[in-house]
């Protein structure tokens, strides 16, 4: 009885140290925003384990609830996807990128939701060991087509906007918005129509003017696309504490950055989710560098 109980002592102690541990370096985490069913699960394995003398099964379900230490998250960075003539340096042919997809697939990685990664960062929610999320910034009409090429390999997106030029004669409009959701792929914003000056006015700490496109970022996104995105992408990695503030207050749970470490693990800031360019000009496109990129990350 009295080991029963250690054990029941312990898995409290592990729960809620590990959390409380997380939360010390993520200002972010707070019990209000913790899913409930987690609670729940936790309580409920814990209680079973104190009433049962042995039965590894139940260690097993305990476990199945979190991710290991080893699972990471990787989060590539791509622009256009080109089938004839590229834009610029930051473009990827589809050729390349369809050699991208059969790499990650054959190493065994699958993709997540938005809810799935943050949770994952927060809470350390079972994931697939190997995640992958691919983000396509300024909404190019080629992410059709790679949004396309990605459900036919079980594969999934995410659309970075920037809802001030949705329909011109570069950006995807509301038809083709809607085909990327009807292929799984999600939307985060990229700004309303400062992206271009971001990095100008954090500079300068012209604060109410970035959080005055945010808002009619997400208002567009609101009026226009009916949803509400949980995810923004800095436009020119522009970022500080006051934005992370301000993507907080209204209502965003994810900021996705330009560059930082390789891969994310349970514990990081989930409003800096680090990512890796995949283009041209860095020569990440090429698939012979890709694939040894990869097969250096899961070593």
């Amino acid at each position: 009885m009295k080991m029963k109980k250690f054990i029941a002592i312990l898995f409290v102690l592990i729960f809620f140290l590990s959390f409380y541990g997380n939360a010390l370096s993520n200002e972010s985490m707070s019990f209000s925003n913790v899913p409930v069913s987690y609670f729940e699960n936790a309580v409920y394995n814990i209680g079973r384990i104190y009433g049962i003398k042995e039965d590894k099964t139940i260690l097993n379900e305990y476990n199945s609830l979190f991710s290991s230490k080893d699972t990471f998250v990787l989060v590539l960075m791509y622009h256009n996807i080109y089938t004839n003539k590229r834009i610029n340096s930051y473009d990827v042919s589809l050729e390349d990128f369809k050699k991208h997809i059969e790499i990650l697939k054959s190493y065994g990685f699958e993709s997540i939701k938005l809810d799935d990664l943050y949770e994952f960062l927060m809470f350390n929610k079972k994931i697939p060991k190997r995640s992958v999320i691919f983000t396509f910034d300024d909404g190019f009409k080629s992410v059709v087509l790679a949004s396309s090429v990605l459900k036919g390999n079980g594969f999934t997106g995410v659309a970075s906007l920037i809802t001030g030029y949705i329909g011109s004669v570069w950006e995807v409009n509301e038809n083709e918005i809607k085909t990327l959701l009807n292929n799984g792929f999600e939307i985060s914003l990229h700004s309303h129509k400062l992206h271009n000056i971001y990095q100008k006015l954090l500079k300068e700490k012209k604060y109410k003017d970035i959080e005055v496109d945010i808002n009619q970022s997400k208002e567009d996104a609101i009026n226009i696309l009916h949803i509400s995105p949980i995810a923004f992408t800095y436009p020119q990695g522009a970022f500080d504490k006051t934005i992370e503030e301000i993507l907080r207050e209204n209502g965003f749970k994810i900021g996705f950055g330009l560059y930082g470490k390789l891969i994310n693990k349970y514990g990081d800031n989930p409003f800096y989710v680090s990512r890796v360019e995949i283009s041209e000009r860095l020569k990440t496109s090429n698939p012979m560098v890709f694939k040894k990129f990869i097969e250096k990350l899961i070593k």
